[in-house]
């Protein structure tokens, strides 16, 4: 919500101290950038094994259970070519989500203590009455390369719309939570399961366009798909209190339902604000 009201503070005063700006340079244009910053939070639409019906799928490894999500990136941008239409870039982001149950806990005992995954094929599939909530928690740095179609507005140059691909590395973890009365150990009590942290390679693309409001400020929005997981994907038995492992890969050795891989996909469609730097020569 802060990063949201500073993005909309941002916007508003790039439009008013730009505006004089904006009507002499209009008749004649600006260079494209050289260097351009992009702040741009996101909705996050989960996709493939992501996205769950409900937070019992996660236990029986359907999926991962989650049904919303949300994010933000910082993007570095460097523009290359007589117009900046190159555009190599670095990424520093941030994706989550989540769901929330205000029927089921899905832990009838309320400890994890003898490993994960549960042994001889058992999931916990007997959910008690209680409240559940679910997050998955992905910081992640990119570095891809992006075109911007600056021929679009040949002359002013004050939007342009782009195209471009990423690879992701992500450290994914998260927590499922629960409260019951109606569990065997410490009822009433709020408990946590940590999924550990592990790192996995990715791959984004998406399009987009920004548009400049000034010399130094405008806006950019659009839409990327992201798989977070591509490779890297691993399942192990932990024997840890109240910890899970990610389990994203079949290993039906270790249980007979984890029989296929679990892929963490997401549609981000974003808007933000972007700075420039630097012009070129064309």
């Amino acid at each position: 919500m802060h990063l949201l009201r500073f993005i909309s503070f941002f916007v508003l005063a790039a439009i008013l101290v730009n505006t004089s700006d904006a009507q002499v340079k209009k008749s004649r244009g600006w260079k494209s950038p050289t260097f351009t910053i992009d702040i741009a939070p996101n909705y996050s639409l989960p996709l493939q094994e992501t996205k769950g019906a409900n937070i019992g799928e996660f236990f029986t490894f359907k999926n991962y259970g989650t049904k919303l999500g949300w994010g933000a990136s910082f993007n570095f941008k460097f523009g290359l070519g007589p117009q900046g239409q190159y555009r190599p870039y670095l990424s520093l982001g941030y994706s989550q989500f989540q769901a929330k149950d205000d029927n089921n806990s899905y832990i009838p005992r309320n400890i994890i203590d003898n490993g994960y995954p549960l042994r001889n094929d058992s999931v916990f599939n007997n959910p008690v009455a209680g409240k559940s909530e679910l997050f998955l928690r992905i910081p992640y740095i990119g570095a891809g390369f992006e075109y911007a179609i600056t021929t679009v507005d040949r002359k002013k140059r004050m939007w342009y719309p782009h195209i471009g691909v990423e690879m992701l590395l992500s450290v994914i973890t998260g927590i499922y939570r629960q409260n019951s009365p109606n569990v065997q150990i410490e009822p009433n009590v709020e408990t946590g399961y940590t999924i550990k942290s592990d790192v996995r390679v990715g791959l984004g693309a998406g399009l987009g366009a920004t548009i400049r409001f000034g010399k130094r400020a405008g806006i950019t929005f659009g839409g990327k798909y992201k798989l977070f997981n591509l490779i890297g994907k691993k399942s192990d038995f932990l024997k840890e209190e109240n910890k899970m492992n990610l389990l994203d890969k079949a290993a039906t050795d270790l249980n007979a339902n984890l029989s296929k891989d679990r892929n963490i996909g997401a549609l981000e469609l974003y808007l933000g604000a972007t700075i420039f730097l630097g012009k070129t020569k064309k």
